[in-house]
């Protein structure tokens, strides 16, 4: 009867009206979720970064990352005439400037501190262009057993002109209801699902969800404008995008990375450590 039902669902999915958002979302259990997540802690012995991830999803770290480290990396993005970097989600794995920038040991302690344990890079976005990545949260993007184990950062290479598209966030929405994958992938057609960018599939239904829930908590939405060096690092749950640029094409200077604890990738990855303890799992993809 089960395989029934998904049969029939399957065949009329893409003739059901659009979901709403309690049908994509759920509430995590504190035993699975990163220790700042936990409803009930005590907030008495945490740090002032840890008390600002805990209450806003986010940590804005200015002039973080010294010159050096990010005029080398420029020197060698500069060298790939693509506006949008490489096709590769791993870059890390064959360029060194890309690990020196991505863990460099002060930002990598930071995000072990917000998340609560050791975390590798996993994904790098090496654009430099606004991805235009409409409202989304993270965590539905990976495997499910994550739960949030996963933090991502934005680094500005050079100062980011405000007309670029820059990325935009909503303070405080990582306490929102969390998008998980098996729910929004639910409503995919059976070829979106398995196509290798379904990402992408879902926006026609998250972005308007999500714009509606902002609209209706009259929630702040936060432009990142950063100068260079500045590092905004933000929860896998926080609501955000890449915005629209207000002039197309203006080059937007900067660099992404992904993180996921080192207990929770799915399977048994390889794992390799950088100069300084940095930590990147060993991926077998291509520079492209």
């Amino acid at each position: 009867m089960a395989d029934l039902r998904r049969e029939l669902w399957d065949r009329y999915v893409g003739q059901l009206p659009p979901p709403t958002l309690a049908d994509l979302t759920e509430e995590f259990v504190d035993e699975h979720v990163p220790p700042l997540d936990r409803r009930d802690i005590d907030e008495s012995g945490l740090t002032a970064n840890q008390r600002q991830w805990r209450d806003h999803g986010f940590v804005l770290k200015r002039r973080f990352i010294p010159d050096e480290i990010l005029d080398a990396y420029y020197k060698a993005r500069s060298q790939l005439d693509r506006p949008h970097g490489w096709d590769s989600p791993a870059p890390y794995m064959h360029v060194p400037e890309i690990r020196d920038l991505g863990l460099y040991p002060p930002l990598v302690a930071l995000l072990d501190e917000l998340v609560g344990e050791p975390m590798a890079m996993t994904l790098n976005l090496t654009g430099w262009r606004s991805t235009e990545r409409n409202w989304h949260q993270d965590d539905y993007l990976n495997p499910p057993a994550v739960h949030g184990w996963y933090s991502a950062v934005w680094i500005a290479v050079r100062d980011i002109d405000p007309l670029s598209g820059p990325f935009q966030y909503v303070p405080g929405s990582h306490r929102w209801p969390v998008l998980r994958r098996e729910r929004v992938r639910l409503f995919l057609t059976p070829d979106e699902r398995n196509h290798h960018d379904w990402p992408r599939k879902t926006e026609r239904f998250v972005n308007d969800l999500l714009d509606k829930e902002i609209a209706e908590r009259s929630a702040e939405v936060r432009s990142f404008t950063g100068k260079q060096g500045d590092v905004l690092v933000w929860h896998a749950r926080l609501v955000h995008r890449g915005s629209p640029p207000a002039v197309p094409d203006t080059p937007r200077i900067g660099f992404i990375s992904h993180f996921t604890g080192v207990t929770h990738w799915e399977g048994t990855p390889e794992l390799a450590t950088h100069q300084g303890g940095g930590r990147y799992f060993v991926q077998d993809i291509p520079l492209r």
